[in-house]
Parts: structure tokens; C-alpha cells; sequence
């Protein structure tokens, strides 16, 4: 049970002034390797080599405390961006691509693709936009800009994790546990965890002393723990998938197995352990795993029953309304295709690797890592735009 790049969220002081903000702003997709961006109709919005963005990018380098004596862009500069969410982006790039240290630092774009926040230093690095705050790194520690780059928590941690319900798990020292601040920087839960994972749903997974595992609400107070467990996920839906020993006598007389079931709010198991794995819940459906001679992957509803039986090689979770599953070609390689939440194929097998939908398009002919997609297709499997490079294939 359980990648992608870099997420940005807006902040604006207010609530209302925040959501009003988020709906004015667009989904926008990375092509030709991160390099820039299309729209939903398909249309290049920020080109890749913008000469803008490369002369602010030039200009902000130039301006670094860098331990160079200047950047060297031998071959130029080459700028590579995260995702876009709610109007900004992360943007990378090496001081000096060739050095055996390449200085690589980064900036945030916005939806025009000009540099609206710049590299404090060449040690710098800021990290995602979650609720309105951005992790970033200097020399002194770890921090929280806002969305206009301001410091509004300073650098004073070794490590930080991003917002999640208002809260971020945090560690001052490499020797201490996690502990989570509130967006004032204040400490609410002390530092007593040994892994401290975002919230959902207002419970945070976390693994206690000892290496028990629970969730905890956020005053800190242990919700939900069990010694029984051996793994356990985030809520997703109100539900968390929990693993367990069971004793089934399926092998033999007395045989026991770790199966997955999944646990709701007060703990109890809604849907009995029985699986041998899972994954989250996502819009009503969660993949499970069938092991042994009828291997595959299949989706159960949020009653425990299998809606969609385990006939797939591999597949992924639904997002709008969708779920990329995977069959075995003649060559025996995997090729990815689209389906309902009844089962049915909307887009048939075809891609050898894919991308969720997001925004009412899907990258697929992806690279391994699923990124770097080379085509992007609707919910109707329609072609909205394709790189004029050709795709390698694997």
C-alpha cells in the first residue's frame, strides 16, 4: 500500500479571499519533460526556453551569494518545472550543469511563467505549496515562505513536512523526534513521535514508542492504536486499511496469514481482514490485490464487496471517474487502458505507461516513472496533444 514532482498551493491571508482565488485558477499539464506547459484545449501556455523566464532565471542567478564566481551555462540554461496547483510552480535549474557539483537551486513560477519568487541563496531550496505555506531550506534550517516569499516561519528546524489540516509534523534536531507546529510556528503536539505523517481527515498515522502504530487527533491526543496492528494507512473516505494476522486454516490446520482489511473512525474493522492487499479508497473504490494462481487486481466498494473482479495485471486508484488498469500484451509487457467504476473499458488497452486523470486529461506513453508524457488524451480517449518527439519504446 502505499511519487510526483512538486505540488504549489496559493495562499492569500484569508479564507474566502483563498477559495476565490482558487477557483479562477486552471489545470495546467508539463510537456516536452517538464520543460513547459499545455492548457486543457491542448495549447502551449508557457513554451519551452521561454526567453522571459530564461532571463529572469539568468538574472536571479547572477544576483546569488554563489560560491561561484558566476554561473555557467555552457550549453544555457535548462529550466525544469513541478506541477502546477492553484497558480504556481516550482522551477529548477544547475548553476553549473557540468561541475562535478552542479549547484542545482530552484524558484516558483506563476501561471504567465515569469519568476515570481526567486532563489534566496545557491543553498536554498523551497519545497511544495500546501494551504498557503511552502517549506523551504537555507543555511540555518528548515522553514515556511508564503506565497509572496515572505519568511513567516523562520529556518529553525532540521527537518519539515508540508501543511496538512493546518498542522506540519517538524523535527529541530537530527536526533529528535517529530513533533507538529501550527501555521504560527507554535509546537501543539510535543515532540514525541518516531514517524509523524500529514492529516486526513483529522487524524494524523503516526508510529509511537516502541514502534506501536496509531493515529493521533490534533491536540496530540492518541485517537485510535491497537497492538495487533502490523501496518496500517491513512483515512481516505473515512475508512483506513489495517493489516493483521489472521488465523484462516487455509494452508494448513492452525495456519494464519497477514491479510488487510480496512478500519473506520472508532477503529473497528467495517470490512473484515480478508485481503491480501489494499489500497486506498478512492471515490467509492479501492484496489485489492489477489495473490497465488488467479493473480490479479481488482476493486471492492466501501461495503467490503468486490464490484469489479481481480481480471487485471495491475491498476491504479479512480480520479474523476475513471481508473487506469493494465492487461498483458503478446510481448507480455503491460499495456494501460481506462475504466469505469462498473468495470467497463472506456479506453482501451493501449499505453504502455499512464498518468491518472487530472483536470479532464490523462498523459499517457509516460516514461517508466510514469512522467515525461509524451501525449495527453480526454476522458474519451481523444488525442489533445502530442510531442512532436518521438517516444522511445520499451
Amino acid at each position: 500500500m502505499n511519487k510526483l514532482l512538486f505540488w504549489c498551493l496559493l495562499f492569500l491571508g484569508g479564507a474566502s479571499t483563498m477559495n476565490a482565488q482558487q477557483a479562477a485558477t486552471r489545470t495546467l499539464f508539463p510537456i516536452e519533460n517538464n520543460t513547459g506547459f499545455i492548457d486543457r484545449q491542448g495549447r502551449v501556455v508557457i513554451p519551452p526556453k521561454s526567453p522571459e523566464l530564461l532571463a529572469e532565471v539568468n538574472q536571479a542567478s547572477k544576483n546569488l551569494n554563489s560560491p561561484l564566481s558566476r554561473p555557467r551555462f555552457k550549453d544555457g540554461i535548462s529550466v525544469h518545472f513541478g506541477d502546477f496547483s492553484e497558480g504556481f510552480a516550482l522551477a529548477g535549474w544547475s548553476l553549473c550543469p557540468q561541475c562535478r557539483n552542479p549547484f542545482n537551486i530552484n524558484g516558483i513560477i506563476d501561471e504567465t511563467g515569469r519568476l515570481v519568487i526567486p532563489p534566496k541563496s545557491s543553498y536554498s531550496r523551497y519545497g511544495d505549496f500546501h494551504e498557503g505555506l511552502a517549506r523551504f531550506h537555507g543555511t540555518g534550517g528548515g522553514g515556511f515562505i508564503d506565497r509572496q516569499g515572505n519568511e513567516v516561519i523562520p529556518a529553525q528546524f532540521y527537518e519539515v513536512t508540508d501543511f496538512s489540516e493546518g498542522l506540519a509534523a517538524v523535527r529541530k534536531f537530527r536526533s529528535d523526534k517529530y513533533g507538529y507546529i501550527n501555521r504560527q510556528g507554535k509546537v501543539v503536539v510535543p515532540f514525541l513521535l518516531t514517524v509523524a505523517n500529514p492529516f486526513h481527515d483529522g487524524l494524523a498515522l503516526v508510529t509511537l514508542e516502541k514502534g506501536n502504530l496509531g493515529f493521533i487527533d490534533q491536540t496530540g491526543r492518541l485517537a485510535l492504536s491497537n497492538p495487533k496492528w502490523l501496518d496500517i494507512a491513512d483515512f481516505s473516505e473515512g475508512l483506513a486499511a489495517v493489516q493483521v494476522m489472521v488465523r484462516n486454516n487455509r494452508l494448513y490446520q492452525g495456519s494464519q496469514e497477514e491479510l488487510y482489511g480496512f478500519i473506520d473512525r472508532t477503529g473497528k474493522f467495517v470490512i473484515p481482514p480478508r485481503f491480501a492487499n489494499v489500497r486506498r479508497f478512492a471515490q467509492g473504490r479501492a484496489v485489492f490485490v489477489q495473490y497465488g494462481t488467479n493473480h490479479g487486481y481488482g476493486y471492492l466498494d466501501t461495503t467490503g464487496t468486490i464490484v469489479i473482479p481481480p481480471t487485471f495485471a495491475d491498476a491504479r486508484d479512480f480520479s474523476e471517474g475513471l481508473a487506469a488498469v493494465a492487461v498483458r500484451g503478446p510481448d507480455e509487457k503491460l499495456l494501460w487502458g481506462y475504466i469505469n467504476p462498473e468495470g467497463k473499458p472506456v479506453i482501451a488497452p493501449q499505453f504502455r505507461h499512464v498518468q491518472p486523470f487530472k483536470g479532464g486529461l490523462a498523459g499517457v506513453n509516460c516514461d517508466e516513472y510514469c512522467e515525461n508524457c509524451k501525449t495527453y488524451i480526454d476522458a474519451a480517449g481523444t488525442v489533445v496533444w502530442q510531442s512532436k518527439t518521438r517516444q522511445s519504446k520499451d
